[in-house]
């Protein structure tokens, strides 16, 4: 890649990936949202308990690589929750160069949200819309998927997410495996998240302890094994998501790393009030 000719379309592109580029390359054949702990049966949508994040407002601070080359920006995190109803907003920017905002509307349930609209917007807006009682997902750039309970757009997911963790913590031991059916602002494909050990994070905001998910995508799905007790083998990248119990399991931290010269890494830049 010309670093020169493309640098500022690849920075605002690597940063907006920590949050909103998690979308596998190959659509798998499978319910839209599973589950299946270590040595244990899945569970699906329909057995899921999910408990509402705390309502709050997330500063981050983003530090990434494009082809070695350093950069930094800022991006906030919008989760407000009430009487059944959900508003989440993400918006990166980076200087000069503009940003990206992202938001999504619905209800909640006892199995977790239920998205209505998502809206992606750059220098043009694009939307997916969530018609249930057509069974559709139906994007604004054309064409329309099947809708299934239990899909997420690809900001909604880190809250749900979230829920299903605060709900049942116990339930999701090392090594768990989630399946979660994220729309885009074209497409609906699956992102995996293996439930590694808790770490201890030295973040802006402070140290906390937070719940590790290691994301993978369709073509190295295979490449993590984690049990129970024991630990992960990763491939040579890593992109993984923290989540805090002390902060109602909100994100913490968002890290998307596509080799050790492209990177983007989200930290929490200050504690939210709750």
């Amino acid at each position: 890649m010309n670093l020169t000719a493309r640098t500022p379309a690849t920075l605002l592109r690597l940063a907006l990936l920590g949050l909103a580029g998690w979308a596998s390359t190959v659509a798998l054949a499978q319910p839209a949202l599973q589950v299946t702990p270590p040595q244990a049966s899945a569970f699906a949508w329909e057995q899921l308990k999910w408990q509402a994040p705390p309502s709050a407002q997330l500063a981050f601070s983003v530090q990434g690589k494009a082809k070695g080359f350093s950069y930094s920006a800022h991006a906030q995190l919008h989760w407000q929750v009430a009487d059944g109803r959900y508003e989440a907003a993400q918006e990166v920017r980076l200087p000069l160069l503009g940003g990206r905002r992202q938001s999504s509307v619905g209800s909640t349930g006892a199995h977790g949200l239920q998205p209505e609209v998502f809206l992606d917007r750059t220098r043009k807006e694009y939307s997916v819309s969530f018609d249930t009682s057509a069974g559709q997902i139906v994007f604004s750039r054309g064409g329309a998927h099947p809708w299934q309970a239990g899909t997420q757009d690809r900001l909604s997911v880190f809250f749900q997410l979230a829920g299903m963790l605060a709900a049942q913590p116990d339930r999701y031991p090392q090594g768990t495996r989630i399946v979660v059916q994220a729309a885009s602002k074209s497409a609906v494909k699956p992102w995996i998240f293996v439930v590694q050990a808790p770490e201890q994070l030295t973040l802006p905001a402070g140290r906390m302890r937070a719940l590790k998910l290691q994301h993978l995508d369709a073509d190295n799905a295979g490449s993590v094994s984690a049990t129970a007790g024991g630990p992960a083998t990763e491939s040579a990248t890593e992109s993984a998501l923290w989540l805090a119990p002390q902060l109602g399991y909100l994100p913490v931290r968002i890290r998307m790393q596509e080799s050790a010269q492209d990177l983007v890494d989200l930290q929490l830049q200050s504690l939210p009030p709750l």
